[in-house]
């Protein structure tokens, strides 16, 4: 049966790749049509909903996950616990992948404290954020915004999945914010 065929032939390809692989990638690997690759990966997909992995859809692709249910079995596997994150880190985190293309100065607005570099150096490491550019006013700050890698180590298929913003602050209220701080400390430096 060669749709039987195709699925296991994705199945085996999302197995051994250490990043998600997208409908496009996958149909040129199997060399085979957008429709049975969908097709294929939704037989797949309901085959694995009741086991101890499931398929998700993450980052723009298709990855195998550990069933949430056996998440703490699983975690049991590895002797060392993966290092907590600061709030300052999660703070900064959650303002750029909301507010993305952000600076620096509108990350400091937000959180109403300054931002130490060891909060963007660790998630510039852990590849959750990278620079965009920078923004076109005096001294030139940097953009950040998020990455594939932050979309997939939180299970997100794209920023669409963030929770809602209703929350958040207005892009005119952190104007205002940004302009107030500005007056009352010196540029910052690039």
């Amino acid at each position: 049966m060669p749709e039987q065929r195709l699925a296991y032939q994705i199945e085996a390809l999302i197995l051994a790749a250490d990043t998600p692989l997208s409908v496009r990638k996958l149909c040129t690997l199997c060399a085979s049509e957008q429709e049975h690759v969908i097709r294929a990966l939704r037989m797949l997909e309901q085959h694995y909903a009741n086991r101890g992995i499931r398929l998700r859809q993450v980052a723009g692709g298709w990855q195998f996950h550990t069933a949430a249910e056996h998440a703490e079995l699983v975690r049991g596997l590895w002797q060392t616990q993966p290092p907590k994150l600061s709030r300052a880190v999660l703070e900064t985190l959650a303002i750029i992948a909301y507010r993305q293309p952000t600076t620096r100065s509108e990350i400091e607005a937000l959180r109403g404290v300054k931002t130490s570099s060891s909060v963007i150096s660790t998630l510039l490491e852990r590849g959750w954020i990278k620079v965009l550019g920078r923004k076109e006013v005096p001294g030139r700050p940097h953009l950040f915004g998020t990455t594939p890698q932050f979309l997939s180590d939180f299970g997100l298929n794209s920023l669409q999945d963030l929770p809602d913003t209703a929350q958040l602050l207005s892009e005119e209220e952190i104007k205002q914010i940004v302009r107030a701080n500005s007056e009352d400390t010196p540029d910052e430096q690039a």
